[in-house]
C-alpha cells in the first residue's frame, strides 16, 4: 500500500494536527514534513529570498540534507502561500478534488445526512467552477469595427482609417502630426471668434 503524500491529506486532518499536534492523526513522517513546511513558510515571510530561507532552514533542521529542503520548499510554496507567489491554478484544482472526493465519499453512504453533505458540495463546486460566461469574447471583435480618425482641414472633414493612416509615408505623417498637434498661434480676436461661433 502506498503512503499518501501530504498535498493529498485532507484539510480536516492538517488542521487537526495544526490544533493539537500532540494527538495528531497524521503519520510521524509526514507530521514532521509539515511541521518543517509551516516552519520554512514562516521563514520565507520573513525572508522572500528563496537561497536565504533555505539557508535558515537547514540552520533549525541540521539532519536534512540540500535536496530535501528545496523539496520541502517546493511543497511550502504550493501549500502554505502568504505573502511569496500563490500559485491559483494549483489551489482551485486542489479544491476541486477535494470537493469531488467528498461527494464520491458520499455516495457510498446512502444517509440523509450523506445527501445534503452532497448537496452541498454541489453547490460548492458550482462555486468554485464558476459559472458560463453568458456570451464568449469574440477574439476578432476590433475587426468587425471600422475605426476613423477625423482630420478637419480647412472646414472639410477627411476620415482616415488606421490602416491608411499606417500605410502613409512616413514624410505625410510627420506632416500630419505636425498640424494636428504642432497647432497655429491664435490672437485674442481669433480666440473671441471662436467662441462666439
Amino acid at each position: 500500500m502506498s503512503r499518501k503524500a501530504l498535498e493529498d491529506m485532507k484539510y480536516e486532518t492538517i488542521k487537526a494536527h495544526m490544533l493539537d499536534p500532540d494527538h495528531s492523526p497524521l503519520p510521524a513522517d509526514l507530521s514532521n514534513l509539515l511541521d518543517r513546511i509551516v516552519s520554512l513558510s514562516k521563514i520565507l515571510d520573513k525572508n522572500p529570498m528563496q537561497k536565504q530561507a533555505i539557508a535558515l532552514h537547514r540552520i533549525k533542521y541540521p539532519d536534512i540534507v540540500t535536496s530535501v529542503a528545496y523539496e520541502d520548499m517546493r511543497l511550502c510554496l504550493k501549500l502554505f502561500n502568504t505573502i511569496h507567489t500563490f500559485d491559483f491554478d494549483f489551489w482551485q484544482t486542489w479544491l476541486i478534488n477535494d470537493i469531488i472526493g467528498n461527494i464520491m465519499d458520499c455516495r457510498k453512504g446512502n444517509t440523509d445526512k450523506d445527501r445534503k453533505v452532497i448537496s452541498m458540495e454541489h453547490t460548492n463546486l458550482m462555486k468554485a467552477i464558476g459559472g458560463k460566461p453568458e456570451n464568449l469574447e469574440d477574439p476578432k471583435r476590433t475587426e468587425k469595427h471600422q475605426f476613423y480618425i477625423l482630420i478637419q482641414n480647412n472646414n472639410q472633414q477627411i476620415k482616415l482609417d488606421l490602416d491608411s493612416l499606417q500605410n502613409l509615408p512616413t514624410a505625410a505623417i510627420r506632416e500630419l502630426n505636425r498640424h494636428i498637434y504642432g497647432g497655429n498661434e491664435i490672437t485674442d480676436a481669433d480666440a473671441e471668434q471662436i467662441m462666439n461661433s
